[in-house]
């Protein structure tokens, strides 16, 4: 009977000594959760980006909006992405370009891109809406990246939701079709 309660005692001294060496699971629990999503709603898309040089709040920052070739189902002659009310960063209508991506990149490699020649580049700010007409339009199926140099960051920490859309060439009306969604996170860094 001694032997079963030291036993027991030297098992639970071993299991919390083990919490400890390993770390509290139920923190590391916590990075299993879903990413959280602004939109629940079947069909919410979320695209890929990444923020460079700075996401800190009232910094520059380099922004890669990027769009997949599964996700690029038309051609398009236009691309148009609202962004909150909310976000008060800047463009700079000057350092605005789309890259056509031959490879999609991983975390070992980038992605091999080349810019295309836009047409015209319309920064919206009272509509919170920017326009971007490359030269030719962009194929069906084509990896991109939309890319925003030169980008003041908004003064309040958080989340942005920025959605994408396209116009195709050759559309009877000029009828937006939407892509999908960046989640740009703004946070000190």
């Amino acid at each position: 009977m001694l032997q079963k309660r030291l036993f027991k005692s030297v098992l639970s001294v071993a299991a919390i000594a083990g919490c400890f060496a390993v770390g509290n699971p139920l923190v590391q629990a916590q990075g299993a959760l879903p990413s959280f999503r602004w939109n629940n709603r079947e069909g919410f898309n979320e695209l890929k980006h990444v923020i460079e040089l700075s996401s800190a709040p009232r910094r520059w920052g380099r922004y890669r909006l990027k769009i997949g070739a599964n996700d690029m189902k038309l051609a398009a002659s236009q691309f148009v992405i609202n962004y909150p009310d909310y976000f008060d960063g800047k463009f700079n209508e000057d350092e605005v370009e789309i890259r056509v991506c031959k490879t999609k990149g991983s975390f070992l490699s980038r992605a091999k891109c080349s810019a295309v020649e836009m047409d015209e580049v319309d920064i919206d700010t009272e509509n919170y809406r920017i326009a971007l007409y490359p030269l030719e339009p962009i194929p069906a199926g084509t990896n991109l990246e939309l890319v925003f140099n030169d980008v003041k960051n908004p003064r309040q920490r958080g989340m942005y939701q920025f959605n994408a859309m396209i116009e195709s060439p050759g559309d009877v009306t000029t009828l937006l079709r939407p892509i999908g969604s960046w989640i740009v996170d703004i946070s000190t860094n």
